[in-house]
């Protein structure tokens, strides 16, 4: 995969962003709750939506995922990722979090993220060092340790 750079997200990045999320996460979410209801998730992302605690992936200058990485004096927490499908298998899901990596490495500090029971992410994270250290009936709580 060739190098990507984050940029901050803004209000310009709403469209492209809720259509990633339905391009991503919509067969994860009809999985684990059933049917899509698509006025219930729109509300649910606009409610959510804090382009300025976003990043978004660009690889050769097309925009290619977000990030949602929250920081503090005593861990890192990955909130969300989402990689286009365009850009999946590419290796860029492991590059953006080998840089998550590094940052907790870099500053001994624990590195946490849920994943959807159904998401196949969850191998990648295991891969990666990450070990399950609880769950709820949806997703699975995953940690890495430096």
């Amino acid at each position: 995969m060739s190098t990507h750079t984050l940029r901050p997200s803004t209000e310009h990045d709403y469209d492209w962003l809720w259509s990633l999320k339905r391009s991503t996460m919509q067969s994860y979410v009809e999985k684990t709750w059933g049917p899509w209801n698509e006025e219930d998730q729109a509300a649910r992302f606009k409610d959510n939506f804090r382009p300025e605690s976003w990043q978004v992936i660009v690889v050769k200058g097309d925009d290619a995922g977000v990030v949602h990485v929250e920081r503090s004096d005593e861990e890192i927490v990955l909130v969300n990722i989402q990689i286009s499908p365009d850009f999946q298998n590419r290796r860029l899901g492991t590059a953006v979090m080998d840089g998550l990596l590094a940052e907790a490495r870099g500053q001994k500090l624990p590195l946490r993220l849920q994943v959807m029971k159904v998401n196949p992410a969850r191998n990648l994270y295991e891969r990666l060092g990450f070990t399950v250290v609880g769950e709820t009936d949806t997703h699975y709580q995953m940690r890495w340790a430096p």
